[in-house]
């Protein structure tokens, strides 16, 4: 499994977002202000994300994902790509393109312990990539449970208290 990604925009169209929402010139905002609070320049964030040999079953978990995101994955069909015999551990190769708060969506669900050890790991693997790029970002790649302050699934993996 191989896993790459590549920021494609930067802070500067983020700040131009922000000085247009609030009808100024030029904004001080910093990514990590914009990360916190969510608001709609946020999504002005865009990442590629390469993910090379992941099981096909990872990649059917990631492309439920939808707003936010466009999925580029590799067809199984047997009249295509695929010779027939795929199994859902079949390797496949998946892009995304995605914005910065369908990522931190995306990370609340697939950190968490409920989900598949190995969409977990895939997801691991992103959030290290996305380090070295937009530590920011980075640090708001976080399950529900800590994202919440607590598990809102239907059965708790009992790491944090059962939210109301």
């Amino acid at each position: 499994m191989t896993i790459a990604v590549q920021k494609l925009t930067d802070e500067s169209l983020m700040r131009k977002a922000c000085a247009v929402t609030n009808g100024k010139t030029s904004s001080k905002t910093t990514l990590e202000q914009i990360y916190k609070c969510e608001h709609s320049p946020i999504r002005s964030q865009i990442f590629w994300v390469e993910m090379y040999d992941i099981p096909s079953f990872v990649s059917v978990h990631l492309v439920r994902h939808k707003v936010g995101v466009e999925h580029f994955v590799k067809s199984l069909r047997d009249d295509r790509c695929g010779e027939g015999n795929e199994t859902r551990n079949s390797p496949v190769n998946h892009c995304m393109l995605i914005n910065a708060q369908a990522l931190i969506n995306m990370a609340r669900k697939r950190l968490c312990t409920k989900s598949h050890k190995e969409t977990r790991k895939v997801m691991r693997e992103i959030k290290m990539a996305i380090r070295n790029i937009d530590f920011a970002l980075f640090e708001r790649l976080v399950p529900d449970c800590e994202y919440r302050n607590g598990c809102y699934e239907m059965k708790s993996c009992g790491e944090y208290p059962e939210g109301a």
